[in-house]
């Protein structure tokens, strides 16, 4: 009777609960936790795969798994790339992103670094770089606010440098291991200094969207655009998109293959208003 009184009072001190959005709650232990989905040892139904979005809270009463409740989540991927491009240039191109995102409890921070370099014989080479910086606050499962400052030049489009700051409001409809779908709108603080010393400074409009979805098990879908416009002209408006296809080579290696355009509705003299870019590139995941 002393063993079974003390295995039981062992048991309820070290059990977690779950709250589901359905009302539902759940006696048992958490065994790990990923961005999407939180492994569950529950007393009565065993081994759960619970999707995050179906999860209100999680009460524990034990050390460790708070501490995977709570740790931070870093995820990064580095990609090197080739392209072709035509419109105000036509050069062979080597380019680096690299991207970091650390998630926290509601808070994901995400840093991104862009080099590009142009060059052709006999003449300069061309220099295109950018690094972002945002912090974005899940205000509930779908919605967030997010803030991020970016600096940068493109010698292609003549801007010497480029520096912005922005805040906006973001919208998650789904996400998932098969891909996801947000869309963002807000407001940004644009100043452009141009080869020709003049300075383009601007509060713009921005709205910009994200999409990916896992169209089998060997090819997947990537969209993605970001349009400012000008609160003052609206005929001063920039597009940047690109849409390609994401083929996977091992569980951390993918080659990409994409068509990116950037529209310039006001472009510097004798620059087109539109570049267009064919990537070919290999994608790391970390």
């Amino acid at each position: 009777l002393t063993a079974t009184i003390t295995l039981t009072h062992s048991f309820v001190a070290h059990s977690d609960q779950i709250v589901l959005t359905n009302g539902d709650t759940l006696q048992g232990t958490v065994i790990d936790q990923t961005e999407t989905s939180v492994t569950w040892e529950s007393d009565n139904f065993g081994t759960l795969n619970i999707p995050t979005q179906q999860i209100t809270s999680i009460n524990s009463s034990d050390t460790n798994s708070e501490a995977i409740k709570d740790k931070s989540a870093y995820t990064g991927n580095i990609e090197l790339s080739g392209s072709y491009l035509g419109g105000n240039e036509q050069r062979d191109n080597i380019e680096i992103d690299l991207q970091l995102t650390r998630e926290q409890a509601d808070l994901t921070y995400n840093t991104a670094v862009n080099y590009e370099t142009l060059g052709q014989e006999n003449e300069p080479t061309i220099k295109d770089y950018g690094i972002a910086y945002g912090i974005d606050w899940a205000i509930d499962d779908s919605w967030y606010w997010g803030n991020n400052i970016f600096y940068g030049a493109d010698d292609k489009r003549q801007i010497e440098q480029s520096v912005s700051v922005g805040t906006n409001l973001g919208y998650q409809f789904w996400k998932n291991d098969e891909g996801k779908l947000t869309t963002e709108i807000g407001l940004a603080w644009i100043s452009d200094k141009l080869f020709s010393s003049i300075d383009d400074e601007r509060i713009a409009l921005v709205w910009s969207g994200n999409y990916q979805k896992q169209l089998n098990k060997k090819v997947s879908l990537s969209y993605s655009h970001q349009l400012n416009v000008s609160m003052k002209d609206s005929d001063n408006s920039q597009l940047s998109a690109d849409i390609g296809f994401i083929i996977p080579v091992t569980d951390k290696l993918d080659t990409k293959i994409s068509w990116d355009w950037a529209i310039d509705n006001q472009p510097e003299q004798g620059n087109e208003k539109i570049d267009r870019k064919l990537k070919f590139g290999a994608d790391y995941s970390f």
